[in-house]
């Protein structure tokens, strides 16, 4: 045999191999460890088990189910500027001069004077922050990814970039004078009627893109649109739209034969606009099921009156048409910078009539008064639990009842997508400090923190923005 080789006899015991072992070399292999596949130890110790001696095998990499950087699109990409003072003013220069024949004269007169136009505007900064906690002993354990302190300031961080992302958006200091006012709302304050369209549940297409960029381009408003923010889903149907209309070499297409269109924008003929998917925009989603927030601060589920319609008396605001006319189903959720209230049923509204409006009453529940009502209704026709989120109304009545009014001027199952000139002549973020962290009192056996940033976004030139509100999905989409 030769000597570089390894056989059963090399191992202890003189194990011969399966079939020649005696009775006796059986029963003893029987009682050797079992390792078994269990997750917990077992209730009573069992001859043979090896539970106890296996040790746990973790994958080092921390596996991540939620966002993650590349989704803070308009945050990464918008012009940041410092601030020095929690009241940032600016001027704008609305115009060199009104009379546009003055400038015509005779031989040897004296020119008309001119007067340009300015304004002094101000934004006031708005502070974010929250606070980090890790018990001192968890500090010391040997963790199965990184330090523990460091993956729990990266998750603040990450948290801090969500509030401001959704904010830049629909930031609203009528509901919660602490909040910056995002761009959505700066938008419906100032910009002319033109820059904003209305969708009514339809998808966006190629006409509207061309005639939201020219709204921009063309005179007053003399701007170069740049970026498209959106859902991802509102940017396919915009693909779907396009894809028919191209011509592909398939044959040439260097990917190996396959065949669609991921568009990275469009040229209109204000200029080429850049399509910015961001998942943070969305329709608001359903109501929780509960309460969210601590509930020693949050106000309770509030009470509602009964629902009705005022047919004796249709308003010029309503946009019910007779399209719309059907059966609705409302629920209703108290809100303040705590949290939440579980949702209350608001229950169904029907007869409605041409121009008509929706109406209940809301009374807060409990002694903490809310700072503003979230209002979630269903299409029309359709079964109870299937509402999304139509209105935020600032809670106005205190702790008395407050009114409620649908117009149908908002759509369940709809977003809004917003066309920017993305720059610092027409909009940006003032900071007045940087996202920092900041240590706190020891006070107990953990080492805590809390990690801030002082913001504000601004609009400079409102008429170099458009607002699509409303927008739907092509048929099967739900946002």
């Amino acid at each position: 045999m030769n000597a570089n080789m390894v056989s059963w006899s090399d191992y202890s015991g003189g194990v011969d191999g399966f079939g020649v072992s005696s009775p006796e070399e059986v029963y003893e292999l029987n009682k050797a460890l079992t390792a078994g596949n269990d997750i917990a130890a077992p209730g009573s110790v069992t001859a043979g088990d090896g539970f106890a001696l296996r040790v746990e095998s973790l994958e080092r990499t921390l596996k991540n189910l939620t966002y993650r950087m590349e989704h803070f699109k308009l945050w990464k990409n918008i012009t940041k500027m410092a601030a020095y003072n929690t009241v940032e003013e600016f001027n704008t220069l609305l115009n060199y001069g009104l009379n546009q024949d003055a400038g015509w004269i005779a031989e040897g007169d004296l020119p008309v004077e001119a007067d340009s136009s300015y304004q002094r505007n101000f934004v006031k900064m708005k502070f974010l922050g929250v606070v980090g906690r890790v018990t001192h002993v968890m500090s010391l354990v040997r963790p199965a990814h990184q330090n523990v302190i460091a993956q729990e300031t990266v998750n603040k961080t990450m948290l801090l970039l969500k509030m401001i992302e959704r904010g830049l958006f629909k930031g609203d200091s009528s509901l919660d004078a602490l909040q910056f006012d995002g761009f959505e709302t700066q938008i419906v304050a100032s910009s002319p009627t033109a820059n904003i369209i209305d969708k009514r549940g339809l998808p966006l297409s190629q006409d509207d893109l061309i005639a939201a960029s020219l709204i921009i381009f063309d005179a007053p408003n003399y701007g170069t649109p740049t970026d498209l923010y959106c859902n991802p889903k509102v940017k396919a149907d915009l693909a779907r739209t396009f894809f028919p209309d191209g011509r592909y070499d398939i044959f040439n297409k260097p990917s190996n034969g396959m065949i669609g269109l991921d568009i990275k924008g469009c040229t209109t003929p204000a200029g080429d606009i850049q399509f910015q998917p961001d998942v943070f925009i969305d329709d608001g989603g359903a109501p929780s099921a509960t309460a969210i927030g601590d509930s020693t601060k949050i106000p309770a589920t509030p009470t509602v009156g009964s629902v009705t319609t005022p047919t004796a008396s249709p308003t010029t605001l309503s946009k019910f048409t007779a399209d719309d006319l059907g059966v609705y189903t409302y629920k209703a959720v108290a809100c303040n910078r705590y949290g939440k209230s579980a949702p209350c049923a608001v229950g169904a509204c029907s007869a409605l009539i041409l121009n008509d409006c929706v109406t209940f009453t809301l009374t807060p529940g409990s002694a903490i008064v809310p700072s503003w009502y979230e209002i979630y209704r269903t299409k029309k026709d359709v079964a109870t639990g299937t509402e999304r989120l139509i209105l935020r109304v600032a809670n106005a009545g205190g702790a008395g009842t407050q009114a409620i009014f649908d117009y149908n001027a908002s759509l369940p199952y709809c977003t809004s997508s917003y066309m920017f000139q993305q720059n610092a002549d027409a909009m940006s973020v003032k900071q007045l400090a940087p996202m920092l962290k900041i240590p706190l009192a020891t006070i107990d056996s953990s080492i805590r923190w809390q990690q801030l940033i002082y913001l504000a976004p601004v609009l400079y030139a409102p008429g170099r923005v458009v607002l699509f509100k409303n927008v739907g999905l092509a048929s099967g989409y739900n946002v």
